[in-house]
């Protein structure tokens, strides 16, 4: 980056202005009543709550969209915070500590948070720009599917498996919309469910009226301007209202993951292993530069590992301590991350860290059979997971469990056993 002029100079420059970035903008302007801080968004709207999007009253346009609302224009001003949106940081130079955003302009520094959060995995499927496709990661990806659905619409083909896939089936059915699931994976939400836990789901899936086509990739949207169908890569012998390798449908849903937008922060230096990396302090590689949010591979304290949790409760606690650590405080982060889905009637609930890993071990607890089925996640003597499909008042243990660090070595038999109350392992 050449040596030119800031044109801007902040004590705190936040890149994101999601919930992590706010919050940490909120704390630093108490400590801090004159400091300068600066939030950058790419996105064209102040805070609004991303978990809301995909609810059922907001998504069919009962709950008004301005519900969506977190931060008022007014609350930026009062707070003499500038935000700059529709813009994003092209260019990070650690040497002048500067930013260099999309239009040019050119932001100074003395500490940076990187907050910047995830984007939506690109689709790179013939027709994937015609209209009645939708993505669900921002809110005007959801004001195009309020839209399209008060329309009406017959059938949609959903596009991959995850809690996003599980609530927006539950909502089309719930309209008398048809629903056909396509996705690579063999079960449902593999492999964050495991195979027990998803012929819950995909029970519940099937008996509602959507068709599962598992092990299955869609290679062409059909249609002129408008989306009319869908080719599979291979013929299928479930039709859906097709041939076997088509299916007809007026609406298409592509959930099919995230990506970190990190290729910016490449040129810096700065340490990135599918995230950027991070202490326990969320302090990055490079001097007075942090990252929080869903874009932090951050050491953990209570886990003792590497990890990035995308959560809404854990963004926030990123911008919390992020701030408190701009501000000099030196205070790690210690939280167990949690968050849950609703679908179809089913909760599903997620505890610490939930990856496939063969130094893993799993404690089935509960039974298929009655719907009600936890998998406990430990490595060594202690808990350091956990799944749960509808038994989400056990999670508050199962988080407390995780937190204090409690050798479960000789209680694997209570673990599996749900005669046992999780509450009495806590003081054993």
């Amino acid at each position: 980056m050449p040596q030119v002029k800031p044109s801007h100079q902040y004590r705190f420059l936040i890149v994101g202005g999601g919930v992590a970035g706010t919050t940490a903008s909120e704390l630093l302007r108490k400590r801090e009543p004159q400091a300068t801080i600066g939030i950058v968004t790419d996105e064209p709207y102040r805070l609004y709550s991303r978990v809301l999007l995909s609810k059922p009253a907001f998504l069919t346009g009962v709950q008004h969209v301005d519900t969506a609302w977190l931060k008022t224009d007014q609350w930026y001003r009062e707070n003499k915070i500038d935000l700059m949106v529709a813009v994003s940081a092209h260019e990070l130079d650690p040497e002048t500590k500067t930013v260099r955003l999309s239009n040019g302009d050119i932001l100074g520094y003395e500490k940076l948070l990187l907050a910047i959060g995830t984007h939506s995995r690109p689709w790179y499927v013939p027709g994937r720009d015609k209209n009645g496709v939708h993505n669900l990661r921002t809110l005007d990806d959801a004001k195009g599917i309020i839209d399209d659905l008060a329309e009406g619409k017959k059938h949609a083909v959903m596009i991959g498996s995850s809690c996003v896939t599980y609530e927006v089936a539950d909502i089309l059915r719930s309209k008398g919309i048809e629903v056909t699931e396509i996705m690579r994976e063999r079960y449902f939400w593999e492999p964050t469910l495991s195979k027990e836990e998803a012929e819950i789901t995909e029970g519940r899936l099937v008996e509602r009226g959507v068709t599962l086509l598992p092990e299955t990739e869609v290679t062409e949207l059909l249609g002129d301007a408008e989306v009319t169908g869908v080719v599979l890569k291979d013929k299928h012998t479930i039709t859906c209202g097709g041939d076997g390798r088509t299916i007809n449908c007026d609406a298409v849903f592509a959930f099919i993951g995230i990506v970190l937008p990190v290729e910016w922060l490449t040129s810096s230096g700065i340490a990135l292993e599918h995230g950027i990396v991070t202490n326990e302090f969320l302090e990055t590689s490079l001097p007075d530069v942090y990252a929080a949010g869903d874009c932090a591979r951050y050491k953990d304290t209570i886990l003792e590992d590497s990890v990035i949790m995308g959560s809404w409760m854990n963004a926030v606690k990123h911008g919390e301590v992020a701030a408190r650590n701009m501000l000099g405080d030196k205070k790690p982060f210690a939280m167990v991350s949690f968050h849950s889905s609703h679908g179809f009637g089913d909760m599903i609930s997620f505890a610490g860290d939930g990856r496939m890993r063969p130094d893993r071990e799993y404690i089935m607890r509960g039974s298929v059979a009655e719907r009600k089925l936890g998998r406990i996640i430990l490595r060594g003597d202690r808990i350091v997971g956990a799944t749960m499909v509808n038994r989400t008042p056990e999670l508050a243990t199962l988080v407390k469990l995780i937190s204090l660090k409690i050798d479960v070595s000789d209680k694997k038999a209570a673990l599996a056993d749900v005669n046992v109350d999780l509450k009495t392992l806590l003081s054993q």
